[in-house]
């Protein structure tokens, strides 16, 4: 029960935080945190509480703390509601751990080199540091211009310290060193690389890339039919047989998540 305890702490100090700001500015919550729109990721919270319990995984209250930004400095930042909860990210990336590397988050591991390509929030990133890992983060964002996911992170990379670099999945070959790091991850964002087609190179990218091992989690193809379904069927198969991937289940959204070894 103890990260269940720890969600359960962490979703008062949440709401706490969002009555309040309800309170001063009903307008900007009815629009951008109604409590049924928040209900819904505090729930997962719990739900992944549950899951890292009944499979043993002690978990560290360091990674289920509230970040240090106002509510409503939230939702001026334009961090997407789903992104606002730090237990939510978190909980998520180290389930994700447990299910696809978890040798890295045992305690025993040496330090490895790990790069996130699409970091989003930097679940990733606090996890795998929180284990002893030298993590790299990436994410798609324009520099000098507007664009929506680098205001969605911002916020947070620079709360958390973290020095976010861009990378632009679509263009290859990707600007890394054959070999340059142990892991290379890839969670909820190769769909948006390219379509099914492009993954195939991707992945070769990926390995390229990585010394060791590299790790996704696959969302649905773009549009979601059932040609691009059966797509990405064959696209896992083919992982499996010239790769000899092994898939798993990520246990908060149900995607297929995916490991591949280097021989």
């Amino acid at each position: 029960m103890q990260a269940q305890k720890l969600a359960e702490a962490f979703v008062t100090t949440e709401t706490e935080g969002y009555n309040l700001a309800n309170l001063q500015a009903p307008r900007v919550a009815e629009r951008k945190f109604a409590k049924g729109k928040r209900g819904i990721w505090l729930r997962r919270v719990g739900t992944l509480a549950r899951w890292l319990d009944e499979n043993d995984v002690a978990v560290s209250k360091e990674l289920v703390r509230s970040y240090e930004i106002d509510i409503l400095a939230r939702v001026r930042a334009g961090i997407p509601l789903k992104y606002h909860f730090r237990a939510l990210n978190n909980l998520r990336e180290l389930v994700r751990a447990n299910i696809l590397f978890p040798e890295l988050v045992d305690g025993s591991a040496e330090p490895r080199t790990i790069i996130d390509l699409s970091a989003g929030a930097c679940g990733t990133y606090e996890v795998f540091s929180h284990f002893g890992h030298d993590v790299t983060v990436c994410d798609f964002y324009q520099p000098d211009g507007f664009n929506n996911v680098r205001d969605s992170y911002a916020a947070i990379h620079e709360i958390l310290g973290i020095e976010c670099r861009h990378f632009d999945g679509r263009s290859l070959p990707y600007g890394f060193a054959d070999d340059s790091f142990d892991i290379v991850l890839c969670h909820q964002a190769i769909d948006a690389y390219g379509p099914v087609q492009y993954w195939y190179d991707a992945i070769d990218e990926m390995l390229r890339i990585a010394r060791c091992s590299i790790g996704l989690v696959l969302n649905p193809a773009h549009p979601k039919t059932a040609e691009t379904r059966a797509a990405a069927r064959t696209f896992m198969e083919h992982m499996r047989t010239r790769h000899g991937a092994t898939f798993s289940e990520c246990p908060e959204t149900g995607l297929p998540a995916m490991r591949i070894d280097k021989t």
